[in-house]
C-alpha cells in the first residue's frame, strides 16, 4: 500500500503540471480569439462571382473520366472551372473554356490571395512550394503568397484547384504550440487518438482508482486526515 500511496503522489504532480498547461493554454485561447488562433487576422472569403463562359461540353467529361459521380461548374477568378468527382473519391479540375487540366499560374495565385486578404499589406513575393510544414495534411504543389503587413501574412494556394488552402502568419506558431500543449498533440497532426493521449488517460484512470483505494483505507482506519 505504501507503493500505491507513493505512486499516487507522483501521478498527482504529473497531472498538476498538465492542468496548469490547460489553464495557461485555455487562457491564451480566450485572450487571442478564434480569428487570430486560425491565423485569419486578415482572412476573408472570396466573393462569389458569376461563372464565366463554358465552351467545353460536359458530356465530354463523362467520356473522358471513368465512373463520374458528379460535375460541378464554378468560377475561379472569373474563369469557369469544372470540378469532376468520381466514385472512388478522386477530384479532377478542368478549365471549362479549353478542356485542359486546370493550371494555376503565379499571377493567378497572387490575385486569388489578394481576394482572400483584407489587410493593409500588398503582395511582397510569390513562391512555388510543394506542401508546407505550416499546413496540416497538405503536401501538394502550390504557391505561398507573402504580404507586407506587420505579421507577414502568408496565403497558400493549391495549384491543381486554384483554391485558397489557408492563411498563416508570424503569430501562428505560438497558437500551434498552444494547441499541441492543450491537446497533448506534440506531433502537430491534430491526432487526438495518439499513443500519448491513451497513456495520459490510463494515468488519469489509475490516479482516480488509487485515490479511491487510499480514501477507502483511510475511512476504514478513520484516518481521513
Amino acid at each position: 500500500m505504501r507503493f500505491v500511496r507513493k505512486l499516487h503522489r507522483w501521478l498527482s504532480l504529473v497531472i498538476l503540471i498538465q492542468v496548469l498547461i490547460w489553464l495557461v493554454s485555455g487562457l491564451y485561447f480566450g485572450w487571442v480569439g478564434h480569428q487570430s488562433l486560425a491565423a485569419h487576422d486578415y482572412f476573408q472569403s472570396i466573393p462569389a462571382t458569376p461563372v464565366g463562359s463554358v465552351f467545353y461540353p460536359e458530356n465530354a467529361l463523362i467520356e473522358r473520366f471513368d465512373n463520374v459521380k458528379s460535375v460541378e461548374v464554378r468560377s475561379i477568378s472569373d474563369t469557369a472551372q469544372y470540378l469532376v468527382l468520381t466514385i472512388d473519391g478522386s477530384r479532377h479540375y478542368v478549365n471549362a473554356q479549353t478542356g485542359e487540366r486546370w493550371q494555376t499560374s503565379a499571377p493567378l495565385a497572387a490575385k486569388l490571395a489578394r481576394q482572400s486578404y483584407n489587410g493593409p499589406g500588398s503582395v511582397k513575393e510569390v513562391q512555388a512550394v510543394t506542401g508546407s510544414d505550416e499546413i496540416i495534411d497538405w503536401n501538394k504543389p502550390g504557391y505561398r503568397v507573402i504580404f507586407t503587413d506587420e505579421i507577414d501574412t502568408r496565403v497558400y494556394i493549391d495549384a491543381a484547384s486554384g483554391e485558397v488552402v489557408d492563411h498563416r502568419n508570424n503569430n501562428w506558431w505560438l497558437s500551434d504550440w498552444m494547441f499541441r500543449l492543450h491537446f497533448m498533440d506534440y506531433s502537430g497532426e491534430r491526432d487526438f487518438n495518439s499513443l500519448l493521449n491513451i497513456i495520459a488517460a490510463t494515468i488519469a484512470l489509475w490516479f482516480s482508482l488509487s485515490g479511491l483505494i487510499l480514501l477507502g483505507r483511510s475511512l476504514k482506519h478513520r484516518q481521513l486526515f
